[in-house]
């Protein structure tokens, strides 16, 4: 019973941790001679398995409870959390 939440807290913080380490030496928005397509690779790619890991928790989640409505609704939520954060950043400053 330990071991699933463990494993979800170090796929989720400790890919956190790399990518936001990568992104930090190598942002997006720097020119670069040459470009760090590898550490970029491996930083969306962790991105891309933390999303699918997010996905799967809340499937199951939803899945035993028979209310896929409910799933899209928080999903739903979430993406407008975010574009909301995305929006107030970008104009605010």
């Amino acid at each position: 019973m330990l071991l699933p939440r463990f494993l979800a807290i170090l796929i989720i913080g400790g890919g956190y941790l790399v990518w936001n380490m990568i992104f930090q030496q190598y942002p997006l928005k720097k020119e670069y001679e040459e470009k760090p397509t590898i550490a970029w690779g491996i930083a969306f790619a962790i991105i891309i398995g933390q999303l699918y890991y997010i996905w799967f928790i809340f499937s199951r989640l939803f899945t035993y409870g028979d209310s896929l409505f409910v799933f899209f609704l928080v999903i739903r939520i979430v993406i407008s959390a975010l574009i909301l954060l995305l929006l107030w950043k970008k104009y605010r400053g």
